[in-house]
């Protein structure tokens, strides 16, 4: 059986030879529509230019992996770095807000005791230390809303001068002229009557005999 290739044909007979031809060192057979051995080569050029192509790709890929990943590097710590000023403008915020709140503390409390003092002298006026107590007292019915010193007695809202009547009743022995009775006491209209009224009538009195009423020892009946 011929072969297609050979690299000699010195085994051959004449009349094989004949059908052989010589092509760069070797014996090809010559057979009708077989393609010549050159062909092949425009094949490997293809593949070699393939393969350089898909080396090429291979690294422009390398290389817009490694830019994508130094971009997620640099938003990250863009992003972090954000963080960090928002946080340090929240921590700044939180502590102006605490300092504004103390301030308004302070202006609270201090509307609390002014209010508490006068209550205190008002009942107190020849003994500083009673006065004292007395304001102590009434800074445990006061409290502020906010915009202004309200008085709360036994979970109801009133007046300055019903407080007032309130600790001449629980603290008789500390306000002034608690003691006075008989003719030569005047109550809230002037007269020489006694220092006692019930809480009923001394509700319908206007806030200003209310606190003269107070204010001149008088006492209140429940």
């Amino acid at each position: 059986m011929l072969k297609y290739e050979l690299e000699s044909i010195e085994e051959l007979d004449d009349t094989q030879k004949d059908l052989y031809s010589e092509k760069d060192g070797r014996y090809i057979l010559n057979i009708e529509g077989m393609p010549e051995p050159e062909d092949t080569s425009g094949l490997k050029n293809k593949l070699d230019e393939l393969m350089s192509e898909t080396k090429a790709a291979k690294q422009k890929a390398r290389e817009l992996e490694a830019q994508r990943q130094k971009a997620d590097e640099d938003a990250a710590k863009e992003k972090g770095e954000f963080k960090t000023l928002w946080e340090q403008a929240q921590q700044r915020l939180q502590e102006k807000d605490e300092e504004l709140a103390q301030f308004n503390q302070k202006i609270q409390q201090r509307d609390i005791n002014i209010a508490a003092n006068t209550i205190g002298q008002s009942l107190a006026k020849t003994d500083a230390k009673r006065a004292e107590v007395l304001s102590d007292y009434a800074q445990k019915f006061a409290k502020h809303n906010g915009e202004k010193v309200e008085f709360i007695v036994g979970g109801v809202a009133v007046t300055e001068a019903e407080l007032m009547a309130h600790l001449s009743k629980e603290y008789p022995f500390l306000v002034d002229g608690s003691n006075a009775s008989g003719g030569g006491a005047q109550s809230a209209s002037g007269s020489g009557a006694s220092k006692q009224m019930n809480r009923a009538d001394f509700e319908r009195l206007a806030p200003a005999k209310q606190m003269a009423f107070v204010k001149d020892g008088g006492t209140i009946e429940d």
